[in-house]
């Protein structure tokens, strides 16, 4: 499949589903019975939900339980549970492609970071064992590692002005990144053209972690 053709399906199939989509998340089928007549037979995963928490963040002695076990249930856990319950429906259809967002913050130490980076190492970790785990069964496991992406996510901490400038100083481009730059290696490891790609770190960072 063309990245071109994988952008469309993703647009036109009713197969694709959000990952904080709850149907994911039950078992027996995924779907509630009323559902199951569209049961879904996915050949793309992308685990991207996350959470950051920039106020609470903090060393590890100061870090209160509630934020680590927030962070890591959805961060890691979350990842975890999606792969569950699609990658049966993947056997069952002799293959597909997993795609696993992290960060450099799961590789590289950033201060006061705690729970999210130990989160995003742990994707990195659960992207291998799942890479080596499922290749034989032409299930293609990797991971996309933005820099720091304008997002959602990220609109407190970058809706200061100097922060914003600092983010963007730290990468050798000189700029944020935007959810337009991930689009396309996104849709490659999607595609067939990816066949050969199993356990990767895909950088998307502007640099950041080349230096």
């Amino acid at each position: 499949m063309s990245p071109e053709r994988a952008r469309e399906s993703a647009a036109e199939s009713p197969n694709v589903l959000p990952a904080r989509d709850p149907r994911l998340l039950l078992p027996n089928g995924m779907l509630p019975p009323a559902n199951r007549q569209h049961k879904p037979s996915p050949d793309i995963l992308c685990n991207n939900a996350a959470v950051l928490f920039f106020k609470e963040e903090t060393r590890a002695h100061e870090l209160s339980n509630e934020t680590w076990e927030r962070t890591l249930a959805v961060n890691l856990r979350g990842y975890w549970l999606t792969s569950k319950y699609v990658i049966p429906a993947m056997l069952r259809q002799g293959g597909g492609s997993i795609i696993h967002v992290a960060s450099p913050t799961g590789f590289l130490g950033f201060p006061r970071l705690t729970a999210y980076s130990t989160s995003k190492g742990g994707v990195l970790g659960l992207m291998r064992a799942m890479a080596v785990d499922y290749a034989p069964d032409h299930i293609r496991v990797n991971a996309i590692v933005p820099g720091t992406i304008d997002t959602p996510m990220n609109t407190v901490e970058l809706s200061d002005p100097a922060a914003r400038e600092r983010y963007a100083e730290i990468a050798p481009a000189r700029r944020l990144g935007t959810p337009a730059d991930l689009a396309g290696i996104a849709v490659f490891l999607a595609s067939e053209d990816s066949d050969y790609c199993v356990g990767g770190i895909f950088t998307v960072d502007g640099g950041l972690t080349a230096v």
